[in-house]
């Protein structure tokens, strides 16, 4: 049979019942599955992303169970930018918490199709858990892209439901469309790397785009170091060549495992990737998001498998004349939508197109930290964008004896001089105007105007200044 290679994250409140819902679901464990870390273990919850796989029908599924635990949302996001379909586990006793919100936050602003699934329904009574679906509708309601996900009660402790979630998988699947883009070049952040005897260097991860082969020739950045691809395994089968969607475990040689971290990426010769600190994104700030976005704010930005501090400057883009000006604004409020610039603390590896999710780690867990999202336009610092400031005046017309002036914007006549040529408009009317020349000793100006104007009409000076 020929498999579709499907990526299903399970996400949800910590002690919600994620990793007890992927050991039923799971066939075959694999990288950090059920919590194998020793210090997961230890601390009794899921640290990092664990790796599972199933098979449903004609699909082959990799289980990507995320933490909960809100201290490690920056798990979370890495998690969310490789799945094809999620699974939002809530208690049916507790109903959902507030990680739950942030988890359903970054899939609907990723456009990740869900499936909302009430766990440990053998502990609730039938009114707990109608009360827990009526809350997930009216959220799934207040979302962009969720509104009409299935939510589904089980148990995983006595099976209750299981086959239901199951087939509710497959048919969610078969109406998604997934698209994998094979045609670019390869590109494979990395989750794990570790040494194995007779093998090498064992790296882990999820293709996002291209093909690979055995005997490719790849390299490794931002470490920029060469390698070849010795074998490729998925979930313990040998295969000659994956590609996008695919869960893989490569042998590579002239690499030790000591030197990759998480965000590193295997990647191509061919590659469009850069290594960056200073990135330009249009994004929108959150509907639901209760602070504002300010000039210089300190924020925390993802970035593919990073989330990385960052200083943001939100801005627009204003035409004046024939030029296009970049204009600060001085707050962003939720559900509006801007340019940003950000200045990293840590370099990352992007390109243009690629998305950005803007969380404020320094809010406290029980508020909802997910700012925004958008997408990579450029790579520029703040300086060379050139930002400026509009510096706003305001006078009066006043029409005696016949005569037409401006009074208000200049307080003598030097001062008057310099703004003869500027630009000017009339509040709440659609006139404007160009300021001609001035009048007397007082700073009075002359205008032409595109439409009649009348005595004691607001003349609006609207003047860039560069800023910061």
């Amino acid at each position: 049979m020929d498999f579709k290679n499907i990526n299903l994250g399970i996400f949800g409140h910590i002690d919600h019942g994620k990793t007890t819902l992927s050991k039923v679901l799971t066939e075959i464990a694999s990288t950090s599955a059920h919590d194998k870390l020793p210090e997961s273990q230890k601390r009794g919850i899921t640290i990092d992303i664990g790796f599972s796989a199933f098979k449903l029908e004609n699909y082959r599924i990799t289980l990507v169970d995320a933490p909960g635990h809100a201290d490690l949302i920056r798990a979370v996001v890495s998690a969310a930018d490789i799945i094809d379909l999620a699974l939002i586990v809530v208690d049916a006793k507790e109903g959902p918490k507030t990680q739950t919100g942030e988890h359903m936050l970054i899939l609907d602003h990723f456009n990740i199709p869900i499936i909302v699934v009430i766990t440990k329904s053998d502990n609730a009574g039938t009114e707990e858990i109608k009360r827990t679906e009526m809350i997930m509708k009216s959220i799934l309601q207040s979302t962009h892209n969720l509104k009409n996900s299935s939510i589904i009660p089980i148990s995983a402790k006595t099976g209750f439901g299981v086959d239901e979630l199951k087939n509710l998988i497959i048919t969610t699947l078969n109406n998604a469309e997934i698209i994998r883009n094979t045609e670019s070049y390869f590109k494979m952040p990395l989750d794990h790397a570790f040494p194995i005897k007779g093998a090498g260097t064992v790296v882990t991860g999820t293709i996002n785009k291209g093909i690979v082969k055995v005997g490719d020739e790849l390299k490794v950045l931002p470490i920029n170091m060469s390698t070849k691809v010795r074998s490729i395994q998925y979930f313990k089968e040998s295969v000659m060549e994956a590609k996008a969607g695919d869960r893989v475990g490569m042998a590579i040689q002239g690499v030790d495992a000591k030197q990759i971290y998480r965000g590193c990426i295997l990647t191509s010769k061919d590659t469009k990737l850069q290594t960056v600190d200073k990135i330009v994104a249009k994004i929108k700030i959150s509907d639901i998001f209760k602070y504002n976005l300010t000039p210089k704010m300190k924020v925390h930005l993802n970035v593919g498998m990073l989330i990385v501090p960052a200083v943001a400057v939100p801005f627009k883009k204003v035409t004046f004349g024939k030029t296009e000006e970049n204009i600060i604004l001085n707050e962003v409020i939720s559900g509006n939508e801007c340019y940003c610039a950000f200045e990293l603390e840590e370099k990352v590896l992007a390109e243009v197109g690629d998305r950005v999710l803007i969380t404020r780690l320094d809010l406290p867990p029980t508020t909802l930290r997910i700012c925004g999202h958008g997408l990579i336009e450029e790579f520029k610092p703040i300086k060379d964008l050139n930002i400026k400031k509009e510096v706003l005046r305001e006078g009066k017309v006043k029409i005696d004896k016949g005569r037409t002036v401006i009074d208000g914007l200049a307080q003598s006549k030097v001062a008057a001089e310099k703004l003869i040529g500027e630009e000017i408009s009339i509040e709440g009317k659609d006139i404007v105007g160009k300021i001609k020349g001035t009048f007397g000793t007082k700073g009075l100006l002359t205008a032409e105007f595109s439409g009649n104007v009348e005595n004691r009409d607001k003349v609006i000076l609207n003047r860039l200044r560069r800023w910061g």
